[in-house]
């Protein structure tokens, strides 16, 4: 199966981790076209998406010496054959830059997959409001771990792993869904999925990436 791809918009996307638009850039000289990722989508949806180079989309506010603020990663193919699309996102989040192993992330991940005119978004937010029986949204947030932290002439080489649930919520929510939810106000999960036509999916990734030690602050 033959994919194209386009850029995620991981709300700023630093370090030439995304594609590009305008001049051509040396291969050699631009950390992104080493990067590479690897996902894994179980449940309503399931695939397995690997990209490469620009293909691999890295979000990122502020890069210091021990810290990645506002980090994401994920990527988003087309299939030509269907014109499907599946876009993911693990949202952005602080990241130490040690080998500590799982951090968890205060924001949530994301999937999109879009078929023709039918497009389901799942998000960690909705995975609570169905799934999740934990008050702290425990089971709801992305969770990324750092196996590798190393040094590489002027580059950082960061490898990893991830992972997180996201739901899909219809809009508007039938009428059934929302008076069974308030008849059981309190209640972790808010709603029943199976009355409200919820749907889930468990992603998980493995990523490795470059990042130029010239814009650590």
């Amino acid at each position: 199966m033959f994919y194209k791809k386009v850029c995620l918009p991981l709300a700023v996307c630093a370090i030439a981790a995304c594609s590009k638009s305008g001049k051509d850039t040396d291969k050699n000289g631009d950390p992104g076209d080493l990067n590479s990722i690897s996902i894994t989508i179980e449940g309503n949806v399931n695939r397995k998406i690997e990209s490469r180079g620009q293909d691999v989309n890295v979000g990122l506010l502020k890069f210091t010496r021990t810290t990645l603020e506002g980090f994401g990663v994920g990527s988003i193919v087309f299939d030509n054959n269907t014109d499907a699309k599946t876009a993911v996102n693990t949202g952005l989040m602080k990241v130490e830059l040690q080998e500590k192993g799982e951090q968890q992330g205060t924001a949530t991940g994301s999937l999109i997959a879009e078929n023709g005119n039918s497009q389901m978004d799942y998000s960690g937010m909705a995975y609570f409001l169905y799934y999740d029986t934990d008050p702290d949204q425990k089971n709801s947030k992305t969770y990324l771990t750092l196996t590798e932290v190393k040094d590489t002439a002027g580059l950082l080489k960061l490898s990893g792993r991830f992972r997180y649930n996201a739901a899909y919520s219809p809009s508007p929510l039938s009428e059934p869904c929302v008076k069974e939810g308030l008849a059981n106000a309190g209640r972790i999960p808010m709603y029943n999925p199976d009355l409200c036509g919820a749907q889930k999916v468990k992603v998980s990734g493995t990523f490795t990436i470059y990042l130029d030690k010239v814009m650590q602050q």
